[in-house]
């Protein structure tokens, strides 16, 4: 059999469910060694048109888009050397190209659409993807759903105005502040967002910060004195305005990191088994708060900090660490467990696992404003299956 013929023959398998894990692997292979787009693209037609009928309006819609999508993903992971290793009883076999996952998966996204626009999918139940939700509670305790509240000024925090712009941003503006008089408390505002809710700030000094889901910053309406400090939980996104006289501090659990002007993530959610900084530009310093450890951080490095013991620093996998700022699950040797605590917190669902947890360490990438039936889609070509009752997410082995 011919190498076009074999492949022709993989493709068909695959979309048949019908190939081993052993032709899976064979497929990506191949896939990964083609020299030609184009009999790449029409071999996937081939495979596609004969899963489907070919006058299906929907899907003669679809075809163009698809085909392109698929190149422009061969194209996207031969410019940043996405790999993955294959394991055979020979050795350590050639490196297959992420494409090929991003191929699966688009291919897998569209059956899914397809099975959905014809009524043969079997869910019955479907969750929204999170959005631009938060609570605004002020220093005298009164609360402002951010959701629900109109563009315009919220309120008024001393002299501070608290404004919820267009783009739903809320921003603390201090041009007409003035530091106050000595031995005068700040006021503290507290922004948190709930399950399947983001937000972003701008704080009175210009600092922006972008909340995931289940997150929180508290913070003074105007930074006076010699320090700026706040506190977060959560993951967190910081683009802190610079001034060298006035270092920025945020504490996150039982940890501090300390800045002049720079951008990171901190990521420490109590579900998480520790707290992720991670910086982008710049430079900071992180110490624990119940200990002696401390630690400085350059572009591209990640301080991993546990409850016990020393920081540990490590080089950062930038785009996985900031893709969901960017509206992105980004998955890059994740297990099945760190994948669903994304997920429950994005959809507001709770996780349960039925059997055997699955202990293999997973890649893919998806956008967040997918419902969560499209998200579970994608974990079946994982071959790891879900099945959703109520508000929980059931994890099946």
């Amino acid at each position: 059999m011919t190498q076009k013929n074999r492949l022709a023959d993989l493709f068909k398998k695959y979309f048949d469910k019908t190939a081993t894990a052993e032709e899976r692997i064979e497929l990506m292979l191949l896939i990964s060694a083609s020299d030609s787009d184009e009999e790449l693209a029409m071999l996937m037609e081939d495979a596609y048109q004969a899963y489907v009928p070919e006058q299906n309006p929907f899907i003669l819609g679809k075809r163009e888009k698809m085909l392109q999508q698929i190149q422009a993903g061969i194209v996207y992971a031969e410019q940043h050397e996405a790999a993955i290793k294959i394991r055979h009883k020979n050795g350590w076999l050639k490196y297959a190209v992420a494409a090929s996952i991003l191929i699966f998966m688009t291919v897998g996204a569209y059956l899914f659409t397809y099975k959905q626009t014809t009524g043969t999918s079997n869910a019955k139940i479907d969750f929204t993807p999170g959005g631009n939700k938060a609570m605004l509670t002020l220093s005298n305790g009164s609360k402002i759903i951010l959701t629900d509240a109109k563009n315009g000024k919220l309120a008024s925090q001393g002299n501070i105005a608290v404004t919820k712009t267009h783009d739903g941003e809320v921003s603390y503006d201090a041009s007409a502040s003035t530091d106050p008089e000595k031995g005068t408390k700040p006021s503290y505002n507290t922004i948190n967002t709930p399950k399947g809710g983001q937000y972003q700030v701008l704080l009175a000094d210009g600092s922006k910060v972008w909340l995931n889901s289940v997150s929180s910053i508290t913070f003074p309406t105007s930074f006076t004195g010699k320090e700026r400090h706040v506190e977060i939980t959560g993951e967190v996104y910081f683009e802190v305005a610079k001034n060298k006289t006035k270092p920025f501090f945020v504490k996150a659990g039982n940890q501090e990191v300390e800045v002049l002007g720079t951008h990171f993530n901190i990521n420490s959610y109590n579900d998480e088994p520790d707290i992720k900084t991670t910086l982008l530009e710049g430079s900071v310093k992180i110490r624990q708060l119940n200990n002696s450890f401390s630690a400085f951080l350059k572009p591209g490095q990640q301080a991993v900090s546990k409850l016990s013991g020393p920081i540990q620093i490590r080089d950062a996998d930038i785009e996985q660490v900031i893709a969901w700022k960017n509206g992105l699950f980004q998955i890059n040797d994740a297990s099945i467990e760190a994948i669903m605590r994304q997920a429950a917190r994005w959809y507001d669902v709770d996780i349960e696992y039925e059997g055997k947890i699955p202990q293999r360490q997973f890649s893919g990438k998806i956008k967040r404003n997918v419902k969560a039936s499209e998200f579970l889609q994608m974990l079946t070509y994982f071959n790891v299956h879900s099945s959703i009752e109520g508000r929980k997410i059931i994890v099946k082995n």
